[in-house]
């Protein structure tokens, strides 16, 4: 399993997985509902609609991001890209997608048409995350390049950038997050730490040592 994404109304579990599937779940019960194929390599990042539980959307290293329709169980349209995605977000209309991917560049698409809206070089490494702020205008990439960039959503310039000596993102696959309340940031590290930045003040408030190997996901709660 390289990503989870759970519906808005809690009623379902999606894993990506590097076997080049989906696996939808039953929250309650644990019952597989869906193995999602079509892709073919290993999938690696998964988010749900904000705007309807219906549509999830795909990423893998077969260079496609995939538009599934949940109650249906299959997919209704394909994205080609030119560069691997390793992170995904909906924008909060339900109709466009951001994407992060391995040449740095951050990407936003028309799900509908399939069509690049805008792009950006947001890092000068491998971007290994996306969290979408809360009020929808604002997102956070996470790179290789180990800076963690604040976006305009609507033109995907970068409007605020975070860094911490020894921060250091530790795989392809580092997820970091903003707080629920859209004030902070937290990062984890290859050393086993959890960086967080206050986004106001840009500057780092706490530096969390309580794993002793390098810290993969942050997530808040809601």
């Amino acid at each position: 399993v390289l990503d989870l994404a759970i519906t808005h109304e809690n009623s379902s579990m999606i894993a990506a997985s590097s076997s080049n599937k989906l696996f939808v779940w039953d929250k309650d019960s644990g019952r597989l509902r869906h193995t999602l194929t079509g892709h073919v390599d290993k999938v690696c990042a998964v988010d749900v609609s904000k705007f309807s539980s219906r549509h999830v959307a795909s990423a893998a290293y077969d260079r496609t991001i995939k538009i599934w329709d949940l109650q249906k169980g299959y997919c209704t349209n394909t994205i080609i890209f030119p560069s691997n995605c390793n992170a995904l977000s909906f924008g909060m209309d339900g109709h466009t997608i951001c994407s992060g991917h391995v040449d740095g560049h951050l990407r936003l698409w028309d799900i509908q048409t399939g069509k690049l809206l805008s792009e950006v070089a947001a890092h000068s490494l491998a971007i290994t995350s996306i969290s979408l702020a809360r009020n929808g205008n604002v997102i956070l990439t996470s790179g290789r390049d180990n800076v963690h960039n604040l976006c305009d959503m609507r033109t995907l310039e970068v409007c605020g950038t975070l860094r911490a000596s020894g921060n250091r993102m530790a795989s392809n696959w580092s997820r970091s997050c903003i707080s629920a309340d859209d004030n902070y940031v937290a990062a984890g590290s290859a050393d086993g730490s959890v960086h967080v930045w206050s986004i106001s003040k840009a500057s780092i408030v706490s530096t969390l040592k309580e794993h002793n190997y390098s810290v993969l996901f942050c997530s808040c709660l809601l």
